[in-house]
């Protein structure tokens, strides 16, 4: 995949990012993301008259791809007797990401400019080394167990109190 201000290729939600537990909308939001912050540091290279190529090194993709094949290899899609449209002719399971949503979002919230190739009159002007990091859009619940537990302590209380008093007002 490369990135210039002429062109850039991505067919979303891209490969290895589908989900057969959530919504692929939590994927999609990672994504774009991901690439309005590259598309981000292209538009400003070509505002300011110059142009900017990203591309992701080979080496980078190939570490990538291997991690996440053998990840896949422990799923039951990787059953040789699993047959689905998740896997290629190869073998190889290229539409299911390994994971749930949470450690995608996090994976996809910062730009590791290191794993980058950078090139273009405006290359001098991105950060070529670092990170470029944003806040995931956070959708699970920030609802703690504590405060669970202390809500069903809470309700069972409640309960409890009720028939101790029906009981009482019975009796008289």
């Amino acid at each position: 995949m490369v990135w210039s201000h002429t062109s850039f290729f991505l067919t979303p939600p891209g490969p290895n990012t589908n989900l057969g537990h959530n919504s692929i909308i939590l994927m999609i939001e990672a994504q774009a993301m991901y690439i309005n912050a590259l598309i981000t540091k292209i538009k400003a290279a070509k505002d300011s008259g110059g142009n900017l190529r990203i591309e992701p090194k080979r080496k980078v993709v190939e570490e990538y791809n291997k991690e996440l094949q053998a990840r896949l290899q422990e799923s039951a899609f990787a059953d040789p007797n699993c047959n689905s449209w998740y896997k290629n002719e190869a073998g190889l399971i290229t539409n299911n990401w390994s994971d749930a949503v949470i450690p995608y979002q996090k994976r996809t919230s910062s730009i590791d400019w290191n794993d980058f190739e950078i090139g273009g009159t405006g290359a001098r002007d991105v950060e070529t080394s670092g990170r470029t990091s944003w806040s995931r859009v956070v959708e699970e619940t920030q609802v703690s167990n504590k405060v669970l537990l202390a809500g069903f302590v809470t309700a069972a209380g409640a309960v409890t109190a009720g028939l101790l008093s029906r009981r009482s007002l019975k009796a008289i």
